[in-house]
């Protein structure tokens, strides 16, 4: 039996009926067996495959939170843009909720629809340099292949994924913000797209840019999946350094780490910047700041000098690597063992209150942390962001000039429902402190919230535009029912 539905071949059931149209009324699809029993609309022509059966549909049910698990009526994976068009329209037509799921790296099943259509990206995932200066990349395509691309002609992106760049496509990440190690200079990877190719939820194909259709513009990026589904975007390029020297600063006192990554961050000294906090064994934390400086041969840096009036209490040896191996340094460094429910949280503190809020997490025991240990350490993500960087109104950022981002990778045993409870508990109690002292969250880690909250996150200037912009592009709520901002279910 083949399980695919296409311009080519049609899908069967068991019984051997084809599926032609999909039931709104019995919510189900219909076979060529009954077609005379009453009208239907038909499917639309593909020129790729929706997949009915049960494994293909359980298989794209979850993400990597493993928390939810809805199921969907259908799995598309279109084989040209044209495809995700006419799905939608079906869609409209037919009272069928869409979802856009690229590799599944959401964590509270923002790329799930149950018993409704998930359209899987990576199908199309073409990239192509169009000029010295710009590249177009499409929906499925992971930041390793952009990476592929424009690195051997010797051009990159302002900014790429600090990590995870073979498992991050270019439309889940612009649909959710994204940061890397260069943000402090470029703001986030929403702050750094030309011009999208974007369908709306009611079925239209739009180009848009800051200058063209730029409501449009300004709501699909880091916009969740709500007005549209990005299907290309276009990535400014520049000349690219063939070569980074990466240092690894550690600090045992947290307030000159912290001092010390905000003076960095604003005077631009380093091209990468990120940082993480460890705790040993013993229950000793200490403060890594990670830099990277950017140089072709012969032009090497002298690294050492940059760093001559900082405060760390160690130094490893300076690394020399390729811009490319630098890149993608961290792909193998290990992380969540498949199948543990994990609900991670991210924040953006304001810079004046980031040491007061830190004792938040620093003083949990190990079993309440939860954090995920990377090569076997406990550890989590802290560095500075420079937010006047951060320009897209969807990317919500504090007020103040500088913050730090915080990255909670927390994970539970499967099955422990009491320390998932638990730590699920601890990631509210910690967002609504962050909340009350001016911080803003990332908005795909940041828990399954109410719409009121969500109204409080975006504020009295941009909600009222994401509801209009709700209204006028998806104005039968198709797309992206998770994560229910606007009180879908």
């Amino acid at each position: 039996m083949n399980d695919q539905f296409s311009r080519r071949h049609f899908t069967k059931l068991a019984v051997g009926a084809v599926i032609v149209g999909f039931n709104p009324d019995e919510r189900s699809w219909v076979t060529q067996a009954s077609d005379s029993a009453r009208p239907f609309d038909h499917l639309p022509k593909l020129d790729g495959a929706l997949l009915l059966d049960e494994a293909s549909r359980r298989a794209i049910a979850s993400d990597q939170g493993n928390m939810f698990h809805r199921v969907p009526a259908a799995v598309l994976k279109p084989g040209s843009v044209q495809d995700i068009v006419a799905m939608v329209r079906y869609a409209n037509q037919h009272r069928l909720k869409v979802a856009i799921r690229g590799d599944g790296h959401s964590r509270y099943g923002q790329t799930q629809a149950e018993a409704g259509v998930v359209i899987d990206s990576r199908s199309l995932n073409e990239v192509r340099v169009r000029t010295p200066h710009s590249a177009d990349a499409q929906l499925g395509a992971f930041w390793s292949a952009v990476a592929d691309a424009t690195l051997p002609k010797g051009l990159t992106p302002r900014l790429f994924p600090g990590t995870c760049l073979a498992l991050l496509t270019v439309g889940g990440t612009l649909s959710a913000g994204g940061i890397g190690n260069m943000s402090p200079h470029y703001g986030a990877l929403v702050d750094n797209v030309s011009d999208l190719d974007v369908i709306t939820g009611d079925g239209r194909l739009v180009t848009c840019s800051p200058e063209h259709e730029s409501e449009l513009f300004d709501m699909v990026l880091a916009g969740q999946g709500q007005c549209g589904v990005i299907v290309r975007a276009g990535l400014p390029l520049m000349p690219a350094s063939t070569h980074v020297v990466h240092h690894e600063l550690t600090y045992t006192d947290l307030d000159a780490y912290l001092t010390d990554q905000l003076r960095l961050a604003r005077e631009g000294r380093f091209d990468g910047q990120r940082g993480t906090m460890m705790r040993d064994q013993g229950g000793t934390w200490s403060f890594l700041i990670e830099v990277g400086k950017f140089f072709t041969p012969p032009n090497e840096p002298n690294i050492r000098a940059l760093e001559g009036d900082l405060h760390f209490a160690s130094a490893a040896a300076p690394a020399r690597m390729t811009y490319h191996d630098y890149l993608f340094r961290l792909e193998t460094r290990g992380g969540v063992a498949p199948g543990r429910p994990s609900p991670f949280i991210t924040m953006w503190i304001p810079a004046s209150v980031t040491r007061t809020y830190l004792d938040n997490i620093l003083s949990l025991t190990p079993e309440a942390a939860a954090l995920v240990r990377f090569q076997g350490v406990e550890q989590f993500g802290c560095y500075p962001l420079n937010t006047r960087r951060f320009t897209r109104p969807l990317f919500k950022v504090p007020s103040e000039e500088q913050a730090f981002a915080v990255w909670l990778f927390r994970s539970v045993s499967p099955g422990d429902e009491v320390a998932l409870s638990a730590l699920l508990a601890s990631n509210r109690d910690l967002l609504a402190k962050m909340t009350a002292a001016g911080g803003k969250r990332y908005a795909p880690y940041s828990m399954v919230i109410s719409p009121a909250e969500w109204q409080a996150h975006y504020g009295p200037e941009v909600w009222p535009r994401l509801v209009a912009a709700k209204a006028k592009y998806d104005p039968n709520r198709v797309l992206s029912p998770h994560p229910a901002i606007f009180g879908e279910k």
